[in-house]
């Protein structure tokens, strides 16, 4: 019963925890979410300006002319016409909205995640044991500071395996001499090589 009692607890202390931890990351690059959000917000206050200006000129339209006639014509049938143009017209502009919306996020996530593919492609290579070459973005690409890490991760990646193989050649040197004076000789340059090449 006492153990249950603690388990209810636990979760109920977590659960909390939990929901803010994940409010707060809810904006993980400012620049990136700014600017995908300002034009989004942008183009859909265009797009109701236009669709406002519409119905306004085609209203207009069958007000004062424009095609449309009162005569002995049922209104039923102007109304209709209306309709008709409004339809179309707004439409269109939604049309047109959807696609620059589409063609802005293909390039927008060009930018997120072409740089995200070639991270990849340096992790892959490190997993493999290679040291590939700096990682090197676009003009207008996300996530540099994670390459400037990135690069200085393999910047000491570098530093290490030179380290050791000199350390590899060292020892190799000390266990073929046999000269007392050699091997301290040999054991003093390699601990040079331990204090120069410190990894950051």
């Amino acid at each position: 019963m006492n153990n249950e009692t603690n388990t209810n607890q636990s979760i109920q202390r977590q659960s909390p925890r939990s929901y803010k931890r994940w409010a707060r990351n809810i904006i993980i690059h400012k620049p990136m979410q700014r600017e995908f959000t300002m034009v989004i917000i942008s183009l859909l206050m265009i797009s109701c300006l236009a669709i406002g200006y519409v119905i306004h000129e085609t209203m207009r339209e069958a007000a004062f002319g424009g095609g449309f006639h009162f005569g002995k014509i049922n209104p039923y049938e102007v109304l209709s016409e209306i309709r008709y143009l409004l339809i179309l017209r707004v439409t269109s502009v939604l049309f047109a909205t959807l696609l620059i919306v589409g063609a802005f996020g293909v390039f927008f996530l060009h930018r997120v995640a072409g740089p995200v593919h070639r991270f990849r492609g340096v992790l892959l290579r490190l997993n493999d044991g290679e040291i590939p070459a700096p990682v090197k973005l676009r003009e207008g690409d996300f996530f540099t500071e994670v390459a400037v890490e990135i690069n200085r991760l393999l910047e000491d990646r570098q530093l290490e395996q030179t380290r050791n193989k000199e350390l590899r050649s060292l020892v190799e040197k000390i266990l073929s001499t046999r000269q007392p004076d050699l091997m301290i000789q040999s054991a003093q340059e390699l601990k040079a090589v331990l204090e120069k090449n410190k990894i950051r």
